[in-house]
């Protein structure tokens, strides 16, 4: 059963005019200002209290390290990016979601604010969060990579750089709503548009042209729908059914299961567009499994890693 809560959020998100902006392409770039406002790109004073905060350039943008106030971070180290279609500036609930997990786990999250769309595209923004990984890589914490929306496939591509430069994949990936394919080719995607309370069709669509600008859409870098998947890190994915994207969920985790990658997979019925970041049950109840995922032992602990799936919220 979908809670109060989230049926009031759902409401309240489609009151707010946020897939209005997903409308079409028309009203993605009339309402760009308004989502890409540089006030955006710093952390909230509320979060500030809450963490140490470093801040750091990379490739001429910022980059943000939280980690617990009395100085005593544990061994992991969590590098997340945020979502919003490659147009849309950190939201509230990414920062909010950086300091909660310092608080759950004291460990230190890193936030890279990427370059955005259209004054940009993937090939600023990919080499930038790359930069911005191999820094926190390049430490002896353990890394594991988490990203929702666009932010699940750039976590893609890295994981994707990483394996071609024969280099070591993160402890895990975790991939929340995740936007696989830039042209959302799925015709099962059309028909969940007119139940998904938060993203339109259309307006993806004009944002994933602008980020492929130059390159076939089709590139797994760009839509890791269409990668090889062998060899990437441990995935751990959530999904819900009121969003236009989860017929790409289930397409990829097929293909990840066929390439051996040991995959947790979670789909939670009528939920819409990253409802983990909201302050409603299921969203604690899904950030409870984050939670546990990010405690698990890597797979080198344990015993018998191997392939498997979870296709119900634990």
């Amino acid at each position: 059963m979908v809670s109060v809560q989230a049926k009031v959020r759902m409401a309240l998100l489609r009151a707010s005019g946020q897939k209005r902006f997903y409308d079409n392409a028309s009203a993605l770039h009339h309402r760009l200002p308004r989502h890409q406002k540089p006030s955006m790109a710093r952390p909230p004073r509320r979060v500030r209290r809450r963490c140490d905060v470093e801040q750091r350039d990379v490739r001429g943008f910022p980059c943000f390290t939280f980690r617990p106030r009395d100085g005593q971070s544990g061994d992991l180290h969590v590098f997340h990016l945020h979502g919003g279609g490659y147009v849309e500036q950190v939201e509230k609930h990414h920062w909010r979601y950086a300091a909660d997990l310092v608080a759950r786990l004291g460990c230190a999250v890193t936030l890279p604010v990427y370059p955005l769309v259209p004054r940009h595209d993937h090939t600023a923004t990919i080499p930038m969060v790359q930069a911005a990984y191999d820094q926190v890589a390049a430490g002896d914490e353990r890394v594991v990579v988490t990203g929702d929306s666009a932010g699940g496939a750039l976590a893609l591509a890295i994981a994707q750089n990483l394996r071609a430069a024969g280099r070591p994949q993160p402890e895990r990936l975790i991939l929340y709503s995740p936007w696989l394919d830039v042209l959302l080719e799925d015709p099962v995607s059309e028909l969940l548009d007119e139940t998904d309370p938060m993203l339109g069709i259309a307006g993806l669509r004009e944002a994933g042209r602008m980020y492929a600008e130059g390159t076939d859409p089709h590139d797994p870098l760009v839509s890791p729908i269409h990668a090889d998947l062998t060899g990437l890190a441990p995935i751990t994915l959530f999904i819900g059914t009121r969003d236009v994207l989860l017929p790409d969920a289930r397409r990829f985790a097929e293909r990840a299961r066929e390439a051996g990658i040991e995959l947790d997979y979670r789909e939670y019925p009528g939920m819409f567009h990253n409802w983990l970041m909201q302050a409603i049950p299921e969203g604690r109840e899904a950030m409870n499994n984050v939670e546990r995922a990010l405690r698990r032992p890597p797979v080198s602990a344990r015993s018998a890693p191997g392939p498997g799936s979870s296709p119900k919220p634990g």
